[in-house]
């Protein structure tokens, strides 16, 4: 009759119970019996009722409150056993065989055992014919020697009563003191009969009713688990099944508030036992009834929808709600569920929402407590009050959005039942008090945190070993075993711990990414940490501890008692923080100030380079954090003044950035925004940041970035480009005298410089919106590429063209322009993107630009076909001068002459320098010359527009005359020798093969 036995993995031996077992946790050993009632605990036991034919549905739902807690679910003389493992407001559900429901009314070894290496709750699911119902199933520290039986009223013969005792590690005798009729094994037992069974360890009985039981005593040498319910037989599907486990006499109390179910269209039942004679208070509304019950009685009372019910008692009594069923009336779907005592109310609660319910918080407070009691967050504000009592009760609605809640209140006890309903299934159990359990400000609630959390956990069920994973737990482990103590806690119990985590080799090796994680989690650890141990510790006001690895400093404000004329003050080694009055919103409240001795120099190695305000910078002041209980990242009606001491002095060409640590796109990044510099000199900078988080300052050379003239100059030439090339435009679309491939590649290129230039000047900076951002760095990244693809195939046209002049070829042009020129000018650049886009969808817009990301290379999917195209342009500016300098002479020796070889060369440097000779200056920004080469390379780019409308318009004579026409509003003849500014007589003497496809002319306009 032995259980399976409960062990870990080999490795977590390796690694230590101190793993897995924080100080607060290790204490709570097997104390069967205590009379508590927490729902909380790390050994359960449970079985399951009555089924027929294996037609049931048995599982067990299992909800952490820690990290990495590891739990086992076995049967008692059974191989069956399954390990799992839950993180911190996780619920995960584990399925049992179906042929584990009990059968007939005998005895049974199959009991369900469930335990676990920290605390979790329990709640058990019976599913038999769709009827599911439910219970909280409590740890063997809640149970014990003494029950009264409570039965579902029922006038059905389709179903009768069932009770369901087990004993867990010792051998044990029960007692049965029959009140009705039941059942055991042959014998039927009536009113007055007394039943005696003997248990072995892990061993149970079943009883069923012919009748109702209520009333019946169990007394058990030994703490038992008891269950009641109401089972229907088995040609029926239309019944009640309905079971719940029941609390053990000596956690009974007096005072009892029963809302209203929020779907509740009929009344419901609430059965009042005591164990003794006692007096009964009933209200309803302004209706009062006093009622004696004797010992054993059950007093059966309705509960309506519209008013709460108080029950009052001389001594203890136990209450126990059965709902009727669901929003539809006379649906079969009912429940059983304890209602907690008033004076066993608790200060915070866990509950989850139920996948496919509608799922609601149920409260009782005291009524001048309302206010501050927390759900997610938020404080509630709709409370009814309680008649005849000092209480209120409030319903609220539970997002579906969050799978599980943290319900809380700083001081004042309160009563939560969580509730829910489908519109033909209904179900109802207490919440789960946490007291000694982290509260909801002592939880990390990152998306990332979250993330290495679920993949630790598949690690460690994985027996492996994981250095960044032990990191995490351990982490972990120190602000659980801080915050779960009810005790004073001092600054420097949470300083050695977390400082042996920063000589951690997790934190000084390892991926990159897995380092940020780490440091992010051990910083916020830290703060959420020390704001507990602050606020343990009342009586001192200010407290400030150094160690060798960091030194902290602590501030309690009343603002009710405390004055404050400027503001609070907290030094930390050479660095302070200064907070406004105004700042602090809370009646009383802790702020912290940490200075890190040597984290900086972890940081420094490059693990938060992610985005271009690193470049060529390092940090150069400690690492340093703020908090308030609020919360870090709060936007202050006046900001805060984070002084921090220089680690080297600074230097004249140096520039000083005050950053914060924030998370981007689920990446931890050096920011800028939010924070400024307001003072400086050699040896500090002073910050003023309107939000708490992790400081520090990066020093680095002056950034072109930072120049106003240089603003000044890439806004006056963008502006006289735009004009200049819609004017090019204009001169490409309606002068038809010039029409030939070139223009309408110069045409082209205008266009897609135009709306690239035009994009860039007015949302390049927009970065507020990241979806829109990315939007237009996506736009600037093809409109550029594309400005670039018709450079080339200027280039390529160019040479093209002279070569022609070689071998006489005059219909290469018009091929290369019908073929290729528009599918690739615009497919290029298209297809580029794409994929750039594909590979990395997060390289679109930064911080500061709506333009390509530094990150991971991004911007080589720009830099990288630009220099190519370069490249190219200039192999293609070598050869054609070579082809000018050495070939022309041959087809004519009026072309070659010197007029004329200096206009084609003129022409073709100048077409190279636009095609992209400008943009090669910006990669040459580097070093002493940086700055000379930032202007050379913004005025010439700036004016590219300008310089494209100077050579093939102002400089085009044929546009020139163009220009005069339109401007007198005279139509000269012009002849045909006029049509190109360079004859071609050695060519063709005639007129006809001077056209759109002569190369020279090409050449020449």
């Amino acid at each position: 009759m032995g259980r399976r036995g409960f062990s870990f993995p080999p490795m977590f031996f390796l690694v230590g119970l101190f793993w897995f077992l924080s100080p607060a946790t290790a204490q709570m050993t097997n104390r069967i019996g205590k009379c508590q009632t927490d729902t909380l605990g790390i050994e359960f036991i449970t079985s399951y009722m009555m089924d027929c034919e294996n037609s049931g549905h048995f599982e067990v739902q299992i909800t952490g409150y820690f990290a990495f807690t590891l739990v086992s679910v076995s049967v008692s003389n059974h191989t069956f056993e399954k390990k799992i493992m839950v993180n911190r407001g996780e619920m995960m559900p584990v399925k049992l065989p179906k042929l584990w429901g009990m059968k007939g009314s005998t005895k049974f070894s199959h009991i369900v055992l469930v335990e676990s290496n920290k605390n979790i709750s329990v709640v058990s699911v019976s599913n038999k014919h769709e009827s599911p119902e439910t219970t909280v199933v409590y740890p063997v520290s809640s149970l014990g020697k003494e029950y009264y039986i409570v039965t579902p009223p029922t006038k059905s013969l389709a179903s009768y009563p069932e009770i369901s005792v087990m004993t867990y590690q010792m051998d044990n005798l029960v007692a049965v003191h029959v009140k009705g009729k039941l059942y055991y094994l042959t014998g039927n037992y009536s009113t007055g009969n007394k039943l005696e069974i003997r248990l072995d360890p892990f061993q149970g009985f079943q009883l069923q009713g012919i009748e109702d039981l209520s009333g019946t005593k169990i007394v058990s040498d030994n703490p038992v688990a008891v269950l009641v319910g109401q089972v229907c037989l088995c040609n029926n599907t239309k019944c009640n099944n309905v079971f719940e486990q029941l609390l053990p006499k000596c956690s009974w109390g007096t005072t009892y508030i029963i809302p209203p179910l929020p779907w509740q269209v009929v009344e419901n039942t609430v059965s009042v036992t005591a164990s003794q004679n006692t007096i009964v208070l009933y209200q309803q509304r302004e209706q009062q009834k006093n009622i004696t019950l004797t010992e054993g009685s059950v007093l059966q009372l309705p509960v309506n929808s519209s008013s709460p019910v108080y029950i009052s008692a001389t001594v203890s009594v136990q209450v126990v709600l059965y709902s009727v069923g669901a929003a539809i009336p006379n649906s079969s779907h009912a429940f059983l569920m304890n209602v907690p005592d008033v004076a066993r109310h608790c200060l915070m609660y866990s509950i989850s929402n139920w996948e496919g319910f509608e799922n609601y918080a149920l409260m009782v407070a005291s009524a001048s407590e309302t206010d501050a009691i927390i759900l997610d967050n938020q404080r509630l504000r709709e409370w009814d009050p309680v008649p005849g009592t000092k209480y209120s009760w409030g319903l609220h609605n539970l997002s579906s959005d969050i799978t599980s809640h943290a319900v809380e209140h700083p001081s004042s006890p309160f009563v939560l039942l969580s509730v829910g309903t489908t519109g033909t299934v209904s179900y109802g159990i207490p919440g789960s008090c946490m007291n000694n359990i982290l509260t909801s400000k002592c939880q990390i609630e990152t998306s990332q945190i979250k993330e290495q959390l679920d993949k630790c956990k598949n690690v460690f069920l994985k027996d492996s070993n994981n250095e960044f994973c032990s990191f995490v737990n351990s982490t972990l482990v120190n602000l659980e075993t801080i915050c779960a103590q009810n005790t004073t806690v001092s600054l420097e119990e949470v300083a050695i711990p977390f400082g042996s985590l920063l000589n951690s080799s997790a934190l000084s090796a390892g991926e990159s990414k897995n380092v940020r994680s780490a440091v992010m989690l051990l910083l916020q650890s830290v703060e959420l940490a020390v704001l507990d141990a602050a606020l343990k510790s009342p009586k001192m006001k200010r407290q400030n501890v150094t160690t060798e690895s960091m030194a902290i400093s602590t501030l309690l404000i009343d603002t009710n008692a405390d004055s404050c004329d400027k503001g609070f003050r907290l030094r930390a080694q050479e660095d302070a923080m200064d907070i406004d009055c105004n700042t602090v919103t809370e009646d009383s409240t802790a702020i912290a100030f940490i200075s890190y001795s040597t984290l900086d120099v972890i940081i420094n190695k490059g693990i938060f380079e992610e985005g271009d305000l690193m470049d060529h910078k390092k940090l150069n002041s400690r690492v340093v954090s703020g908090a308030i209980r609020a919360g870090r990242h709060m936007n202050f009606s006046k900001p805060v003044n984070i002084t921090l001491r220089h680690r080297q002095v600074k230097k004249e060409e140096e520039k000083v950035h005050c950053v914060h640590l924030k998370a981007i796109t689920g990446k931890d990044i050096w920011a800028h925004n939010d924070c400024t510099v307001v003072h400086m000199n050699n040896t500090h900078t002073v910050c003023s940041c309107n939000h708490l988080s992790s400081f520090a300052l990066l020093i680095g050379p002056m950034g072109v970035e930072d120049s106003l003239p240089l603003t000044i100059i890439t806004y006056v030439g963008l502006t006289l480009s735009l004009l200049c090339l819609l004017l090019a435009i204009l001169t490409f679309v309606l002068c038809r005298s010039i029409r030939n491939v070139s223009t309408s590649i110069h045409l082209q290129l205008c266009l897609c410089l135009f709306l690239a230039d035009l994009l860039f000047l007015t949302f390049v900076t927009h970065t507020s919106n990241q979806v829109a951002c990315a939007v237009t760095a996506g736009l600037l990244h093809y409109l550029f590429l594309a400005c670039f693809t018709w450079m080339f195939l200027e280039g390529l046209h160019l040479f093209l063209t002279v070569r022609n002049l070689k071998v006489v070829n005059y219909t290469s042009a018009s091929r290369f322009k019908k073929r290729y020129m528009y599918p690739f000018g615009y497919g290029f650049p298209a297809l580029i993107v794409a994929i750039s886009a594909a590979v990395n969808s997060d390289g679109y817009g930064s911080t500061k630009h709506c333009w390509l990301n530094l990150e991971k290379g991004f911007h080589w999917s720009f830099l990288g076909p630009v220099c190519a195209i370069i490249l190219i342009n200039l192999t293609f500016f070598i050869v054609i001068l070579w082809i000018l300098r050495d070939k022309l002479s041959s087809l004519n020796e009026d072309v070659s002459t010197l007029k004329d070889t200096r206009v084609l060369t003129f022409k073709a440097v100048a077409q190279v320098f636009i095609l992209g000779c400008t943009w090669s200056l910006g990669l040459l920004q580097i070093g002493s010359a940086k700055m000379v080469m930032a202007y050379l390379f913004t005025i010439v780019n700036s004016l590219q527009g300008v310089f494209i409308f100077l050579v093939h318009c102002l400089l085009n004579r044929q546009v020139r005359e163009e220009y005069r026409r339109w401007i007198t509003s005279t139509r000269k003849p012009s002849p045909t020798t006029q049509t190109f500014s360079l004859s071609t007589p050695a060519v063709s003497s005639s007129p006809k093969m001077v056209s759109w496809e002569d190369p020279v002319s090409t050449l020449s306009s």
